[in-house]
């Protein structure tokens, strides 16, 4: 119950933070913690989570139902960790939710993942402490503040082995340290590291009335707000944020001017919304992917927290501006309901106006490199350079060439549809046969042939995700990010090839077919050339948006990529400091450019 570094956000229910507001008031205090708790020279004076083994919470342990809870907490601890140890997954409430827990073993994990339905997202691990972690991953003394810091968050890390496949399928993996007494407390009877990963199911928030594991270690106290764990992965030797939530949320991200009240509803992948009052920006706890109902209505309860917790009565909605994002549909229910106006903000322009936010810059160049957002023009966009002046005044001056999309967004979840479009512009059929077969090369072609179900696209991703599909790595993407994230495990040295620039709408643009031309004509192996894909973007980026004199920023899911972000760096590009670079930060930026344009 640590004043400093114990839950708060997870168990509140309103400001200020007194018990009668928060899960512990359904525990009532016995006469010794009440004594402790009204005495002005206690150290427990109004430590408003004081509790003891009489009258505070107590665990409890159940199999297909039948209670086993021990005699004792530590009795039932013990009994829960020889669970673990014959080899079967356990539920186990945290902080913010419930995880599922297990022994490192290929098949209990393959259990777990078909329970799951998480058939190759990587999981995490949960070690004793840093000595244990640097047995299969490299540790530097950045990645080990972040560890054993008070946040606690997920660390990815290189393997220094190939091990634990099972649990990642990439040369890296995510890591945490314990951060409840009920982790230490298992890491007393398990001396083995322990994959520990989020319950719920795939696209589904985390779950936190009860576990879907057969038996589950619990807890009494309620969660109020269910919160995931936080992921930092360090690059170029600075910390980056994929996902901003458990130990940061809700401290406030600094805006840098005056803002009306705001409330800005994110993007739809990997969502987080957010509300502003003055100069502080409240992020909610990660989101996830909007589509799914339950997902949805987690962000609604989010921001209506946020909204309780601020006090705040808003004056302005931001949204992305795509048309059809269950957010925006959202956004212009609330802008209706409030009576305020709504603006819509590009998804590009929020990513690139964040990072230069956290810089306090009001003119630069901005790279913005993802997926997909809904262009100005329609058109799918996803690696962009902008020229910005006064903060709000954005000129679309480059980025990536426009490539075909063969089957709309079919083509993001099989990227072999991405590359087919790509290399038709320079592959005969016959010679296309060394990668499809001809009933792909039939189908595909009469699509491309005809339009149908294809658009064009700028986006950065589609292009590593064709190049993930050209080099065998990955066919199909079962959790976001996979084909680009598997190049990026397989890159070693890459070969220099000179980008090429080109002219198209009045814009400098990289000729991505002419990467694609240079691996398809090469014969190097599979490592150098995820490398040389990976590299071909970086330089062909910085050279469209170097030479303006300006500072130069970055930002979008891309921006997690280490050989890129790191080329980018070297050259004294800036990326974000305490907001994701993915969709995670869209909000930070909607908040900003909608009040710049209201």
């Amino acid at each position: 119950t640590c004043t400093n570094c114990g839950p708060r956000f997870s168990m509140i229910k309103n400001f200020p933070y007194d018990r009668p507001v928060t899960a512990m008031d359904d525990y009532k205090m016995c006469l010794v913690c009440e004594k402790e708790y009204s005495n002005p020279l206690d150290r427990r004076y109004h430590a408003q989570t004081i509790a003891c083994k009489n009258c505070g919470p107590k665990l409890s342990f159940n199999v297909g139902g039948k209670d086993l809870t021990g005699k004792n907490d530590v009795e039932t601890v013990e009994s829960a960790a020889k669970y673990i140890l014959s080899g079967k997954s356990l539920g186990i409430k945290g902080v913010g939710g419930y995880h599922i827990c297990s022994l490192i073993d290929d098949g209990i994990v393959s259990e777990v993942r078909s329970l799951l339905r998480r058939s190759e997202k990587p999981f995490a691990i949960m070690c004793a402490d840093v000595d244990g972690v640097r047995e299969f991953a490299r540790v530097g003394e950045v990645e080990k503040t972040l560890l054993e810091s008070p946040q606690r968050p997920i660390v990815v890390l290189d393997k220094i082995k190939d091990v634990y496949s099972c649990i990642s399928e990439l040369n890296s993996v995510g890591v945490m340290l314990p951060y409840t007494p009920l982790h230490f407390l298992l890491f007393d009877f398990i001396k083995v590291p322990l994959m520990m990963t989020s319950a719920n199911f795939a696209g589904l928030p985390i779950s936190i009335e009860k576990g879907v594991c057969n038996a589950n270690l619990s807890h009494g106290r309620r969660i109020i707000n269910r919160c995931d764990d936080s992921v930092i992965k360090v690059n170029g030797g600075k910390p980056m944020i994929l996902r901003r939530s458990r130990g940061f949320v809700p401290q406030p991200i600094k805006l840098p001017m005056d803002c009306v009240d705001t409330i800005a509803v994110g993007a739809e992948m990997n969502n987080v919304g957010a509300v502003s009052v003055g100069r502080n920006c409240f992020l909610t706890q990660y989101i996830g992917n909007t589509v799914h109902v339950e997902t949805f209505d987690f962000l609604r309860n989010a921001l209506e927290v946020q909204l309780k917790f601020t006090r705040s009565r808003p004056d302005l909605i931001a949204c992305d501006l795509h048309p059809n994002y269950i957010s925006s549909e959202y956004a212009i229910d609330l802008a209706q309901g409030f009576g305020i106006p709504l603006i819509p903000v590009q998804h590009h322009m929020a990513h690139i106006a964040g990072v230069a936010a956290e810089h306090d810059l009001s003119d630069y160049v901005g790279i913005a490199c993802d997926g997909a957002g809904f262009g100005l023009d329609g058109k799918i966009w996803g690696g962009e350079i902008f020229k910005v002046k006064d903060g709000v005044d954005f000129k679309r001056v480059g980025g990536l060439c426009n490539q075909p999309q063969l089957g709309g967004d079919s083509a993001a979840l099989h990227p072999k549809k991405m590359l087919f479009g790509i290399l038709k512009q320079f592959m005969s059929e016959s010679e296309l046969l060394k990668y499809y077969s001809s009933e792909e090369i039939a189908v595909y072609s009469k699509t491309l042939s005809e339009k149908f179900n294809t658009v064009d696209t700028s986006s950065c991703g589609r292009i590593l995700d064709a190049a993930s599909a050209f080099l065998k790595l990955c066919f199909e993407r079962t959790y976001d990010g996979r084909p680009a994230m598997l190049l990026e495990s397989f890159a070693s040295k890459p070969n220099m090839v000179e980008p090429k620039i080109i002219k198209a709408g009045g814009r400098r643009v990289l000729d991505t077919t002419e990467l694609f031309r240079h691996m398809v004509e090469s014969e190097g192996d599979v490592f150098t050339l995820a490398a040389t894909a990976q590299m071909y973007l970086a330089r062909g980026l910085y050279e469209i948006a170097s030479g303006d004199g300006v500072p130069i920023v970055f930002s979008g899911g891309v921006a997690y990529n280490r050989m890129i972000s790191e080329y980018l760096m070297s050259k004294g590009v800036l990326t974000h400091i305490n907001v994701p670079a993915g969709d995670g930060g869209i909000c930070f930026g909607q908040t900003i450019l909608a009040n710049h344009m209201f």
